[in-house]
């Protein structure tokens, strides 16, 4: 027997990593219409401290157009993202909002928004057949 309000909350997590999707989706388009470039060196690899070997997520430090350094983690994660430490990447950041730089990389830009599109979908999914069961 299923908690009441179970299937509630499945579709408002739903909808909310849908929303967070659809924010980094804009995010991404309004890098590529208005976002300055520059080149950014990934200068580490922070590995998670798991069981199952962790994830690394790339550290990438670059300068803005202003001169100041800047570094961020990339928004995907993962083993085998071609991202090792020393590497030359694209970055591109909105003008004085150098914190929500990304690299310029397809899997880099898609990544992130399909992942919380599957999620979303999960959540969603699971709600409706808590709903009509």
């Amino acid at each position: 027997m299923a908690m009441p309000g179970a299937d509630l909350l499945c579709i408002a997590v739903g909808l909310l990593v849908y929303a967070c999707a659809v924010r980094d989706v804009r995010l991404v388009r309004r890098l590529r219409r208005e976002g300055f470039r520059a080149e950014g060196v990934v200068v580490a690899n922070i590995v998670s401290r798991r069981d199952d070997g962790g994830t690394q997520t790339p550290v990438v430090r670059f300068h803005d157009h202003q001169g100041y350094m800047v570094e961020f983690t990339t928004a995907i994660q993962g083993v085998g993202l071609g991202l090792a430490t020393g590497r030359r990447v694209d970055v591109r950041y909105l003008p004085g909002e150098s914190h929500k730089a990304r690299v310029w990389m397809r899997r880099q830009l898609v990544g992130p928004a399909a992942g919380m599109t599957l999620i979303g979908s999960i959540f969603f999914g699971f709600g409706l057949v808590i709903a009509f069961i």
